[in-house]
């Protein structure tokens, strides 16, 4: 089958032709802005001028015709709307005047199937970060979900807005990569992770303050790089955790970044999991990926006509049915967490748990040291207060601050993603966990990384690892809690029951429930596309 696709949702417009076994060939051309970012009627004009010069380009390199096209797809979203309509509108005319079929595409599932295309990845999770997507995907009963992303913008868009207040010229995401190498100093900007997703918006702030403040623009954009790419990693290696899968694919325009890249690589191999980086070249929004998914989706049954090719500023690949994924169940990972070792040992007769917060390498030693640090002092205060408030948590016995080491109460039983997983009693234990949560909420303490793995069923059931929660919380990190641990039941083990299940429990429980969950949509409507 020889296909051929058309992309078009932000700055480049192209055209790729594939068939089975390879790329045949990708022409593209990208709309640059005289200043400041992104105007999308600019891009779309942009587009109009150029679809037909890289689709004769992509035919020309190939040597076909376009008699010789079985398929013609295009990017259907997300992305800005008059670029779109380009990609859309030239795929449309060209299905009619050559009579063949035409399929919609979701433009992240573009940069998955390519990746995998050219890497041999085959049920990995996906890094996948460009202008206005951060995202952590993974392949979990019959769709890819997205089990994290960022809050706010993504991080290409806070490299670009840097740039633009530092004038630097669009795409600034290359320029500050080039800075970044002549940095020597870590500057403080805020590392916020909630869980699996992530937020850079306050990160662009600070950074912006020290550009005005005068300091070195190098120490600024090593310092970005630094704070940003350690912060999806983390998330990268907790889903890597919860899911027990052990491929890692790296795709989108920011995964051209050669630290990014080689921080993929250092903690793949520290850990265990096999890292593919998508090919430098296909990174970047190009024609060839939209024409591969397009291909998957059609050989897989996948129809639309003309009439349901309107384009979706929104579309979300966690929208699209993927049955040619076999996500195989891996064994689960006793003795480690995402940042932790575990090991049992003894403790003055006593059976324990201790638990190393581990060296990650790929971070800059100075962030390493202040996040293992800040994270094993706030799990030690949180089991403390948690402990007081009667809530079932494991005892500590010791806390070494400069080791950061915890030396915990050994609790015999199994997760409740374990549970799960082995269809137990859910309803019983969903009812004990909306409750405890409902009354560590109450008294002002939030969890931050509320997910099954984190709950542990024994004598009875106990909340495990607080590192990332909050004493004195707001309303926003309870609803962050609450979100979380109702999207982790769903896209986790395609559930939504579960979902549904937990959070009809915690409102009879907590008093405030309207509120939060009101703060919940609100999240919720946060994590698109931007």
């Amino acid at each position: 089958m020889i296909v051929l696709g058309i992309e078009g949702t932000a700055h480049t417009i192209s055209a790729g032709i594939v068939d089975e076994n390879k790329i045949i060939s990708n022409s593209s051309s990208t709309y640059i802005p005289l200043n400041g970012g992104i105007h999308p009627r600019e891009a779309a004009i942009h587009h109009a001028d150029h679809v037909l010069e890289v689709m004769h380009n992509a035919f020309k390199e190939s040597g076909l015709t376009p008699e010789d096209i079985d398929l013609v797809s295009f990017s259907k979203g997300p992305g800005l709307g008059p670029c779109l309509r380009i990609a859309a509108t030239a795929s449309r005319a060209f299905s009619l005047r050559y009579k063949i079929p035409i399929i919609g595409v979701n433009h992240p599932l573009g940069h998955v199937e390519i990746g995998r295309k050219l890497s041999g990845a085959v049920d990995p999770i996906m890094l996948y970060i460009s202008g206005g997507n951060t995202q952590i995907i993974a392949h979990e009963y019959g769709k890819y979900r997205v089990l994290g992303e960022t809050m706010d913008i993504g991080l290409g868009n806070m490299l670009d807005k840097f740039a633009r207040d530092a004038n630097i010229p669009f795409p600034g995401g290359p320029e500050i990569e080039k800075m970044a190498l002549s940095g020597k100093k870590l500057l403080k900007l805020p590392y916020s992770v909630k869980g699996m997703d992530t937020s850079f918006s306050g990160m662009y702030t600070a950074a912006k303050n020290f550009l005005n403040q005068g300091e070195k623009i190098e120490n600024i954009s090593y310092s970005i790089q630094e704070y940003s790419f350690s912060m999806v990693i983390e998330v990268l290696e907790r889903a890597l955790y919860y899911t027990n899968k052990n491929e890692i694919l790296l795709a989108g325009g920011v995964a051209k970044n050669d630290r990014l890249r080689s921080m993929v690589l250092s903690m793949a191999e520290e850990s265990g999991y096999r890292a593919y980086l998508t090919d430098k070249k296909y990174c970047m929004d190009n024609g060839a990926m939209i024409a591969q998914a397009g291909m998957l989706l059609y050989e897989n049954g996948e129809h639309d006509s003309i009439m349901d090719t309107k384009v979706n500023q929104k579309y979300r690949i966690d929208e699209v049915n993927i049955p040619w994924i076999n996500s195989d169940k891996h064994e689960l990972t006793k003795n480690r967490g995402a940042e932790s070792r575990i090991r049992t040992s003894r403790f003055f007769g006593r059976k324990v748990i201790i638990k190393d917060r581990l060296r990650k390498s790929y971070r800059d030693k100075n962030l390493d040291i202040f996040l293992r640090k800040e994270r094993t002092r706030n799990e030690f205060f949180i089991l403390y207060e948690l402990r007081n408030l009667g809530i079932s948590v494991p005892l500590v016995y010791d806390y070494d601050r400069y080791k950061n080491t915890l030396i915990l109460e050994y609790i015999d039983g199994i997760t409740l993603n374990e549970l799960i997983l082995k269809n137990g009693n859910i309803e019983h234990n969903l009812d004990i966990i909306a409750k405890t949560v409902a009354k560590m909420h109450k008294h002002r303490i939030s969890h931050g990384d509320l997910t099954p793995n984190n709950f542990i069923i024994g004598d009875r059931l106990y909340i495990l690892d607080p590192s990332m929660g909050k004493i004195k919380c707001e309303d926003e990190d309870i609803a962050d809690d609450v979100f979380l641990m109702s999207d982790s039941l769903n896209n986790l083990y395609g559930n939504y029951n579960l979902s549904r299940m937990f959070l009809s429990k915690y409102s009879e429980y907590n008093d405030d429930h309207k509120h939060i969950f009101e703060i919940v949509r609100e999240i919720k409507a946060r994590r698109r596309y931007v």
